[in-house]
Parts: structure tokens; sequence; C-alpha cells
């Protein structure tokens, strides 16, 4: 993967973590997109904001970029925010789904592709889903089956 391409998967899953206010930092994390786990870089932000009460940002970098560019600034707050507040208690400031962790960072990667086929003549299709009552149907030969 080139670097670019890294800085721009890195935006996309750690762009919950970003405060696009804070403008300057005290220390640079660098991050995997395609190993390190947005909650992961999440948790370590906040380890280091705890060890370090007076830092104002954390930078994220990706390694390999040209530069050694960062793909922004984490504050204490997105870094707080982006942990969610499991169990914590609902009040005036909670967030619908806060208490679940619903609002999770970062794109899912929970997701597979199914792919289903005709019997007879081999068309398919794909889907993200399956529901036994609306599967593809072929055009000439019915209902398709599910490739396993």
């Amino acid at each position: 993967m080139s670097g670019t391409d890294a800085v721009e998967l890195a935006r996309n899953v750690y762009g919950g973590l970003l405060d696009h206010t804070s403008t300057t930092f005290d220390h640079a994390v660098e991050v995997d997109p395609l190993h390190d786990r947005a909650p992961q870089v999440a948790r370590r932000i906040s380890a280091i904001f705890d060890e370090h009460p007076e830092y104002r940002g954390v930078a994220i970098r990706v390694p390999g970029a040209s530069d050694g560019r960062g793909i922004g600034i984490s504050s204490r707050a997105r870094a707080r925010d982006a942990l969610g507040s499991a169990g914590g208690e609902p009040g005036a400031a909670a967030d619908w789904g806060a208490g679940d962790r619903a609002a999770l960072l970062g794109t899912s990667t929970g997701y597979r592709v199914l792919l289903f086929a005709c019997p007879t003549c081999g068309s398919g299709a794909a889907r993200a889903y399956y529901d036994a009552g609306d599967l593809p149907r072929c055009a000439a030969h019915g209902t398709m089956e599910l490739v396993r």
C-alpha cells in the first residue's frame, strides 16, 4: 500500500479521533490502519493523556507516508468521547446509544459478501444480507442458491 493510500485509509479509520480545531500537539503516535483498530488507538491516546495531563494534543501519524505525514491531531476530549461511556449514568449530556456504544469509530469490517448462484445456468448475484423470504432470482430459472 502506498503512503498516500495509507494516509487516506487512516483518515477513514481514525476520523472519529480527530479534533479539527486542534492545531498543536505535544506527542505523536504512529498507527497502521491495516492492523490498529480505532478503539485500540483511542485507548493508547487516552493513556498518553492520563500519563501527561499537561499535553494538549496527540498527532496521529502513518509510518511510511511521505515525510511521516500525520492525519491530524486528537485532543483529550475526542479521545475520551471516542471511548464512549459504556455503563455510565444517563444524564442530560448523554447521547442516545452512548451506554451500549452504538456509535463505533471507523468503517465496519464485520461484513461479508454473500454469493448466490443459479444451479442451472450458473448466473450469480451478491448480497450483503441473507433473507430466506427474499432470495435473488435467476431471470430464466427461478430462485438462486447460496454459494458456500
